[in-house]
């Protein structure tokens, strides 16, 4: 039975394009390659939390934390800490509220003013060393935002993917 197989396989006529093979191969490497990387990416938090997002600014005793990169209508957090004195204000622009919604701030600020392109959010208490602000993103688009903190100023910048 094996022999009358390659007899047949012998005499039927089939056309083999051993270089269409080979290009086909080469594609699929190439794909399988695109895949893994674009995996690695997503892992490391390129287009979303993780290694690759996570950004930390310094200036004076404030440290300002924040994801670079963002989903559409997924909470983020900004979080700001200062290391010995008291958080009593926060400006943020207007450009960067546009984009964003806040939905949570905690400590609940005192009092909010908003004035000269930009909205400044009033604390009180001796212990305030800390805010954290949860919001989501309302654009999809990189968003370039202002942040300034008692007498310190931060620039952020986040993608927000779909």
């Amino acid at each position: 039975m094996f022999n009358m197989a390659a007899k047949a396989a012998k005499t039927l006529p089939v056309e083999d394009d051993i270089s269409l093979h080979k290009a086909g191969l080469i594609i699929q490497r190439i794909g399988w390659a695109l895949m893994f990387a674009f995996l690695i990416a997503a892992v490391l938090g390129l287009f979303g939390e993780g290694p690759l997002s996570e950004r930390k600014i310094h200036s004076g005793n404030i440290e300002v934390e924040y994801d670079r990169f963002g989903r559409y209508e997924h909470v983020m957090l900004v979080r700001i800490e200062s290391q010995n004195e008291t958080i009593s204000s926060i400006s943020i622009s207007e450009e960067y509220l546009e984009a964003f919604r806040i939905n949570t701030i905690v400590p609940t600020p005192l009092k909010e003013v908003a004035a000269n392109g930009t909205v400044e959010f009033l604390f009180e208490g001796p212990t305030n060393t800390v805010v954290t602000f949860y919001a989501m993103p309302v654009q999809r688009k990189t968003v370039n935002g202002s942040f300034r903190v008692n007498n310190d100023s931060f620039s952020i910048k986040q993608t927000i993917y779909p």
